[in-house]
């Protein structure tokens, strides 16, 4: 999440009853929907950047870059392309109570010890399972002699109903119920992909940012050398100082050459891993274009720990898997009852031969159909492994609770902890920079060494990076909480369906 001035501007509109954003300070309303990406129409795709513009520079705002990222990054793209079939394997689960028709109809020719009949049949089998268990099946069969007259028609209507196993409502749904809880693991599933996803643009983008801050600040302390120079030799063409003590600026400034050599090797790399993320071409100049500033964004642990108990992804995935486990053992106890099933069938058979029709008949029956399984273990044995997986999913559900509690009140003293770092940081920069400036009218007017000046800026050069670093660490310290709480999507404002 960014937590710029813009941030802190946006911030003071939400409204504080809200209690969800103002601890999370969600910083843009940009992004109304994943696939919305009209903020980054300037940043190039991958199929519009040309070797020809490698060295023209694309500016990017963090907001553009998670837009673009939820739109061309492989990983999410994989994802939602996985939801597709995840989609369609519900869809079949559905139809669990939908009729089946098959057709098959044939013609032949066939020589039996001289005899030469042909043949032509059509017919059909269907069968439909109803939720109270019963199954209904249907077979027809009509046969046609293509040489002689001569035809049969055999219809049979059956009717079971399970009335011990296999009966029931309950169980009957619980496959149903079982991969509509499957689908609702995997929504989560490609919902917490989406939320690293943004995290780790984020994280990226920040290493941008830290990396062109840390060669800004190196050409500033150059700068300051090569100011120091020009102050010595100065002081050397007066008289009033050594032609010896300006050889420690010098090398100051020669060894500052070499660090910013290598902070600036640190932003090519952090470019290339930016555009990594975003799926962008290697060649691209890109550019962090937000500001590093960071704001105290207070945060309440306890509301913090409820939000993530209702919008950690793994541990709703987990409750699912428990009420998974629960159906799974209703359908093993119900496997060890006795087959009692009541049993209805009625068959017509007619057809016709060269001498005539054939009477039509009739067989209709009902009855109870009883099936007693001895000594087969299976049924025990599925019974004691479902048992033993609900209790073992119930432990992982309150291990993960537990885990989930500590992990938010973990991210949240990082988050207070790097804000100190933050506070201290700035105080020691500004009482460095103080004490340069005094060295240095010091140093003008003879009262102060050249020895002492170059310690001085090279710990306002320390104190300058350090401030950067904690400022970055406390964005990214804010942005892990988001993840933590399972709150990142709310916070950019990015609203899904996950279908």
């Amino acid at each position: 999440m960014p937590r710029g001035s813009t941030r802190s501007r946006r911030c003071v509109r939400i409204r504080r009853t809200l209690l969800l954003y103002a601890l999370l300070c969600a910083p843009h309303a940009a992004l109304a929907q994943a696939h919305a990406v009209s903020p980054i129409a300037g940043v190039p795709s991958p199929s519009g950047t040309r070797p020809s513009e490698v060295d023209r520079s694309v500016p990017i705002s963090l907001v553009d870059a998670v837009a673009l990222g939820v739109r061309d990054n492989r990983d999410i793209r994989a994802a939602f392309l996985d939801r597709a079939v995840q989609r369609f394997r519900l869809r079949a689960a559905e139809q669990r109570f939908a009729p089946r028709l098959d057709i098959l109809a044939d013609v032949f020719r066939e020589d039996v010890g001289g005899i030469v009949t042909s043949q032509a049949s059509v017919g059909g089998t269907g069968s439909l399972l109803l939720p109270s268990g019963a199954r209904i099946g249907f077979v027809w069969d009509r046969r046609q002699r293509l040489d002689r007259r001569g035809d049969s028609d055999v219809a049979t209507l059956a009717v079971t109903q399970p009335l011990l196993r296999g009966g029931g409502f309950a169980v009957n749904r619980a496959p149903l119920r079982i991969a509509r809880l499957q689908d609702s693991i995997e929504r989560l599933a490609l919902r917490n992909t989406l939320a690293e996803g943004i995290s780790r643009i984020a994280f990226a983008y920040r290493s941008l940012q830290q990396a062109q801050e840390q060669v800004r600040l190196g050409e500033l302390a150059l700068a300051r050398t090569a100011e120091l120079i020009a102050t010595n030799r100065a002081l050397i063409d007066a008289g009033r100082m050594a032609a010896a003590d300006i050889v420690q600026s010098e090398a100051d400034q020669a060894n500052q050459q070499v660090a910013l050599h290598q902070v600036r090797q640190q932003r090519n790399s952090a470019q290339l891993a930016l555009l990594e993320q975003l799926a962008l071409d290697p060649a691209t100049n890109i550019i962090a274009a937000d500001p590093i500033a960071a704001e105290q964004v207070p945060i309440d642990t306890q509301r913090a720990i409820e939000i993530a108990r209702t919008g950690r992804m793994d541990l709703l995935a987990q409750q699912r898997a428990v009420q998974q486990a629960q159906e799974g053992l209703r359908l093993a106890r119900n496997q060890r009852l006795w087959d009692l099933s009541l049993v209805a069938t009625a068959t017509r058979s007619a057809g016709r031969d060269p001498f005539g029709p054939f009477p039509t008949l009739n067989d209709n029956r009902v009855g109870l159909q009883l099936a007693i399984p001895l000594g087969d273990p299976a049924p025990k044995l599925a019974v004691i492994e479902a048992d033993t997986s609900l209790r073992t999913a119930e432990l992982r559900l309150e291990a993960l609770d537990q885990s989930v509690e500590t992990q938010v009140r973990d991210a949240a003293q990082r988050v207070e902890a790097a804000w100190s770092q933050v506070e201290a940081a700035r105080r020691f920069k500004a009482l460095s920079a103080r004490a340069v400036e005094i060295a240095r009218d010091k140093l003008a007017a003879g009262r102060s060494s050249n020895f002492e000046v170059l310690s001085l800026q090279d710990a306002l050069r320390t104190a300058e990076i350090q401030e950067l670093t904690s400022m970055i660490s406390y964005l990214d310290a804010l942005t892990s909480f988001d993840l933590q709480i399972g709150a990142t999507l709310e916070s950019w404002k990015i609203e899904w369906s996950g279908e």
